[in-house]
């Protein structure tokens, strides 16, 4: 054999080794997709051991077993409010086995104030597992029937009226803002740092109505009058109590508990994700657990909730141009 015939020979065993290597390597991740997933998938919780976030995130795991064949592998990474968490989990591989927890809508705020390294293109949503519409709350002794009547009032006595919001620049202070601006209402907006201090403000009259989660409302329920939900659906701690959409004005408001997963994870994968949690969230006793830790079960796909996402963040972006937040 000449010496080019040779190393003719030699090219083409290196071509066809790759293409071999290729081929073995296609197969094998078809066959690892069917078998899905063949090991524990690490979890990443961006908050502190016992919060609300680890608590559902253990609701979960008590039934990954069951759907997954294993339990979850917890990993905490804190900071951020939440932020490091999730840049940790976009930057992971997408191979399946990592997988976070956070909260809707804040996942759209760090990247639209910077405090994120992560944009919602890094991610791919699995699905909302509970949602906590928030409430618009007044004194019982209110003469406000519902929100309407308030925002009525408000637009005949412009800046009069004060209306308490928890958590400054959150999610719930952004989507009201649009709201008051959607509706050209002028109230007087006074901030608190959270559910509690905005409860104690709306009892205490220093308020004439206040939005935030039910929760710090419920120690003092027959003291309050719920002026409207601002979810999709009645809120079913107050079936009597009508949502804003019913009432005529346009309103998604609330926190929803999410699980992530790194875009760029395989379709199959992802399917399986959802529809393992989907029938997590359709399981009795889950529902049963999670009403024990203070959430209402609720579940929606992560389709559905990548375009509520994109949807708060043009929404929310507009809000934080024109306040200067």
């Amino acid at each position: 054999m000449t010496p080019a015939k040779f190393y003719r020979l030699l090219a083409y065993l290196g071509i066809l080794s790759v293409a071999i290597a290729l081929i073995n390597r296609f197969a094998q991740e078809d066959r690892s997709d069917e078998s899905y997933p063949g090991k524990s998938i690490t979890i990443i919780v961006p908050f502190k051991p016992g919060g609300g976030s680890d608590r559902i995130a253990r609701a979960v795991n008590a039934f990954a077993e069951d759907e997954f064949g294993r339990e979850f592998i917890f990993q905490y990474k804190t900071g951020g409010g939440g932020n490091l968490g999730v840049g940790y989990l976009a930057k992971s591989r997408a191979d399946g086995y990592s997988i976070a927890t956070y909260n809707t809508p804040d996942l759209a705020l760090g990247p639209l104030t910077g405090a994120a390294k992560y944009t919602l293109s890094d991610l791919s949503v699995i699905g909302r597992i509970a949602f906590d519409p928030n409430v618009f709350a007044a004194r019982v002794d209110s003469p406000f029937e519902d929100m309407k009547a308030f925002l009525d009032s408000a637009k005949r006595n412009p800046g009069k009226l004060r209306l308490g919001i928890a958590q400054p620049k959150g999610g719930t202070h952004l989507a009201t803002l649009a709201m008051l601006h959607q509706e050209s209402v002028d109230v007087s907006v006074v901030l608190f740092a959270g559910g509690s201090e905005l409860a104690t403000a709306v009892l205490g009259g220093q308020v004439d109505a206040g939005i935030s989660g039910i929760a710090p409302f419920l120690g003092s329920i027959d003291r309050v009058k719920f002026l409207a939900t601002a979810g999709q659906d009645t809120h079913p701690k107050l079936p009597e109590t009508k949502t804003m959409n019913q009432l005529g004005i346009p309103m998604n408001s609330g926190t929803g508990r999410a699980f992530l997963a790194p875009a760029g994870i395989s379709d199959s994968q992802l399917t399986r994700l959802r529809e393992g949690f989907r029938s997590i969230s359709a399981n009795e006793s889950f529902k049963a657990e999670m009403l024990k830790i203070g959430n209402e079960p609720a579940w929606t796909d992560g389709e559905i909730i990548e375009e509520e996402l994109a949807a708060f963040s043009e929404q929310a972006g507009l809000m934080i141009e024109k306040y200067g937040l």
